[in-house]
């Protein structure tokens, strides 16, 4: 039996989206980029030996594809982990949890992942230029 997703999965899981792109938003440009595109290469080998045999394989060829292509077009970045998510799917309902000591990881990994997705897909803009500033102007 899979743990469902819950209030708290969904809560967890956006709070770590949010992370991840606060942190990159201190990372200049190409640079981030770069290594977004390896943690997309790497992404493709985590569910290796957990409970789909040898259909996790193919997870690992295609992420490294993206990740190559990603190299140069966010859009790829933005499909590898919209990939990654369809496999936490599979996962939640019929392999074994990312973490396996969190049986609800993968659910959260499912909810996480198309958030980085979309960032991704407008170029991982810095979350500091996604809000304007309220700064009060004082007139004298």
């Amino acid at each position: 039996m899979t743990a469902g997703f819950s209030i708290t999965v969904a809560i967890g899981a956006t709070t770590i989206a949010a992370i991840y792109m606060t942190v990159f938003s201190f990372v200049k440009e190409p640079l981030r980029q770069k290594i977004n595109a390896l943690i997309i290469a790497g992404a493709g080998g985590v569910y290796w030996s957990s409970g789909l045999g040898f259909y996790e394989f193919p997870l690992g060829i295609i992420m490294i594809f993206l990740a190559y292509k990603g190299l140069k077009n966010y859009k790829y970045l933005a499909l590898g982990w919209i990939v990654h998510t369809i496999y936490d799917l599979l996962h939640h309902y019929y392999g074994n949890p990312i973490i396996p000591m969190a049986p609800a990881s993968s659910a959260g990994c499912a909810i996480c992942d198309p958030i980085l997705a979309i960032w991704l897909y407008f170029n991982a803009p810095s979350v500091f230029h996604l809000f304007p500033s309220r700064r009060r102007h004082h007139v004298s």
